[in-house]
């Protein structure tokens, strides 16, 4: 039969099932993430979000009574689970003290879920292969613990070891629990060293209409500091009962010497009643009186021999009527129209709240640092394009015509430099020739000590020159070259230095250049020699007379005296040798010209293009690798930021459904949430959802007027029936 409160619960299961995949997709991408992204450290919130959700989505499903066990360590929860669940549940008394909640549910086949804060899980079969497995878990995490503590952090399992176990799922054959459909949630127990995020585990379980049972011993029933943090129970409760795990077996020292039966045997109120006079807190008290705490007193051990032997037994050895009376109410309070409400209420409340607390995380700082993030590497992108799209644009630029244009730019200056330069070289060599006339120097000491040197002389300076002025341009800060407007915008744009390109260019050329030997200015063959009348008589040619004259053609070494000089030189042989050297000067001056121009300028020019070009290639690659980077990190973000707007619009989507479902069954009357929903073509008034009995009542036994005395709680401790 469908009823309102299956169609409620397949209409929330509608609205909040959704944002699962976007949480878990959120989480999943900050996992995956290859860097280290801002906002990651909220991934455990977005798993432990997910994991809150998905349990709180499963429980309204299935409609299922989730009943919780909280006490200290060895107060007696596991045999309480025994006899609750009407089967031997050693696959859970006999896990290790592991601070994690044990989920204990019916099912045909043993298996074992084991779930991590990091929302990873894993299946066991075998409860030995458990066993081990959260041992070694339990030393893990025991080390990680203390690690924290060392740093003096507040050890947070999400973070400082997500690997850590968050619960585990025990299903088993039990057919008291199939029957109910409750599932047992054992919890960690109370004051262990390891009891962090206990009040997130507990308050998880508040807002889907659970109720609470707390176990304690009766040893310890009035130390105060047992129900200090039970305290904070009762405000995540609507109902708590409370268990006082009793000794029956336990004997007290008569005056005679002889061991007699203890109190908790044979009187059992009188131990509640000295607690409720003694030592319970105001709060307790309140609770009490307001009927959301009720006491029992019951020997544990022996109520669950019993239950899994199937008898009653005597009630002072088998602590069945009292487990009776505490099963009966648990199951009343189960299936009342209170705890219908309740799983309305606090299902909706829970949902609300854990759609609040993720649209909290989605406002989280570190969400907004990841926007940012994102939004300055799209930035870096687009700078990095608009780069490299500058440098291609360069590459494509003719260069070559630039420094083209400095060669040209320089050539006047050059060639007035040179006539300047040649100018002053005339009037040397001039001299030279005019001194050589006056003096008894040979030929040869004209040529290599004289001629030569002033020539080089002419090859230096205008070197030099050459050298300065292309200098000076060069380091004037624009390598020499004039560019277009658009240009000089482009290379601003890559961020490459004009003049340190132009440096780099001119240093290559060298900072001296190479000096070119000069050839003889002035053939020796080509000088006229005058022969004397003794030389025509012997038939002397020009060659041989030239030869005795000057020492040889070759070599002509000789010294020459001056008025031999006069004699067989003169004025016409010095009118050649100027015109010799004149033409010899002209060539030489212009291949100089020429030489100095090419190696300094032209070979600066190709410099720089070929070193403009390689840094252009350079940079490219750089802004290549450097935009690939960028994009790739881009993209991690943007990846992430993506599941995050989806979680953000289904967030959005459920937190509208969740306000209509709230209005709508707002003003439902409790009867009416089993009534058949309109359209129900299913006959049956069975209570779809009514909580049956956990275990059939037991058989009659006879009661008297003691029995009730000794068994049955007086008015005081009668449990009070749930108000609607």
């Amino acid at each position: 039969m469908r009823t309102l409160l299956s169609q409620f619960c397949e209409s929330f299961e509608s609205v909040v099932r959704p944002i699962l995949d976007p949480l878990n997709g959120a989480a999943k991408a900050f996992t995956d993430a290859t860097i280290d992204l801002p906002g990651r450290e909220v991934r455990a919130n977005l798993l432990d979000l997910r994991h809150q959700v998905e349990g709180l989505v499963q429980k309204v499903v299935d409609q299922q009574a989730y009943v919780l066990l909280f006490g200290p360590l060895k107060s007696g929860k596991s045999t309480l689970m025994n006899a609750l669940a009407g089967t031997y549940v050693s696959e859970v008394s006999s896990l290790p003290a592991y601070p994690c909640m044990v989920y204990l549910s019916h099912a045909e086949d043993r298996q074992f879920d084991v779930t991590r804060y990091n929302g990873r899980a894993e299946r066991f079969t075998d409860p030995q292969s458990l066993y081990g497995y959260i041992t070694k878990a339990h030393a893990e995490l025991a080390e990680r613990l203390r690690a924290a503590e060392s740093r003096s952090e507040e050890f947070e399992p999400s973070l400082h070891y997500p690997e850590a176990i968050r619960k585990v799922d025990v299903r088993l054959p039990a057919g008291d629990l199939e029957r109910s459909g409750a599932v047992l949630v054992d919890t960690p127990g109370l004051y262990s060293r390891m009891k962090f995020g206990y009040d997130r585990m507990t308050r998880e379980f508040r807002d889907s209409a659970s109720c609470a049972i707390f176990i304690v011993k009766s040893d310890n029933l009035f130390l105060e500091q047992v129900f200090e943090e039970f305290e904070d129970l009762l405000g995540l409760f609507s109902r708590i009962f409370l268990v006082v795990n009793l000794d029956t077996n336990k004997t007290d020292l008569a005056e005679d010497g002889s061991l007699v039966p203890s109190l908790e045997r044979e009187d059992p109120l009188a131990l509640i009643d000295a607690f409720e006079t003694l030592a319970m807190s105001a709060p307790l008290k309140a609770a009490a009186e307001e009927g959301r705490l009720r006491i029992y007193p019951i020997d544990l051990l022996k109520a669950a021999s019993s239950r899994l032997k199937g008898t009653a037994g005597d009630g002072h050895r088998s602590g069945r009527p009292n487990f009776d009376v505490f099963l009966r109410d648990l199951t009343d309070y189960l299936n009342s129209t209170d705890y219908l409400v309740a799983f309305l209420g606090d299902s909706l409340r829970r949902a609300q709240h854990l759609l609040d607390e993720t649209g909290a995380v989605l406002q989280h700082e570190q969400i907004g640092a990841l926007q940012q993030a994102a939004e300055d590497l799209d930035q870096r992108r687009q700078d990095a394009q608009r780069r490299r799209h500058a440098v291609g644009r360069l590459l494509g630029y003719d260069w070559r015509q630039s420094f083209l244009d400095l060669e040209e730019k320089l050539t006047p200056t050059i060639r007035e430099r040179a006539r300047t330069f040649g100018a002053e070289t005339e009037r040397k060599l001039d001299d030279i020739l005019n001194r050589w006339f006056q003096c008894d120097d040979s030929l040869q000491t004209l040529l290599e000590d004289q001629l030569s040197p002033a020539l080089e002389q002419f090859q230096k300076d205008l070197n030099g020159f050459v050298q300065q002025a292309l200098g000076d341009e060069v380091l004037a800060g624009t390598a020499g070259v004039m560019l277009p407007t658009n240009v000089s915008a482009d290379l601003y744009a890559t961020g490459l230095d004009l003049s340190a390109i132009g440096r780099e260019a001119l240093a290559s050329v060298g900072q001296e250049v190479p000096q070119r030997a000069v050839d003889t200015p002035l053939d020796a063959a080509a000088i006229p020699i005058k022969r004397r009348l003794m030389d025509w008589f012997l038939l002397r040619s020009r060659s041989k007379v030239r030869e005795q004259l000057l020492g040889g053609v070759d070599r002509p070494s000789l010294r020459i005296p001056v008025e031999t000089k006069a004699k067989r030189i003169g004025e016409e042989g010095r009118a050649a040798m100027r015109q010799e050297i004149d033409r010899f000067k002209g060539r030489y001056f212009h291949e100089t010209l020429v030489r100095a121009h090419k190696h300094v300028v032209s070979e600066y020019s190709t410099s720089a293009v070929h070193t403009m070009e390689a840094a252009l290639k350079k940079r490219d690659q750089e802004l290549d690798k450097e935009l690939s980077v960028i994009v790739n990190e881009l993209m991690e973000h943007r990846k992430v930021l993506a599941h995050l707007a989806t979680l953000t619009n289904q967030l959005d989507t459920a937190q509208n459904g969740i306000a209509e479902l709230a209005d709508q069954y707002a003003e439902t009357e409790p009867t009416e949430l089993i009534q058949p929903a309109k359209g129900s073509l299913d006959s049956e008034s069975e209570d779809e959802f009514a909580i049956h009995e956990i275990v059939p009542p037991a058989p009659a036994t006879p009661v008297t007027e003691a029995t009730i005395e000794e068994n049955e709680p007086s008015s005081a401790h009668e449990p009070k029936s749930a108000d609607a």
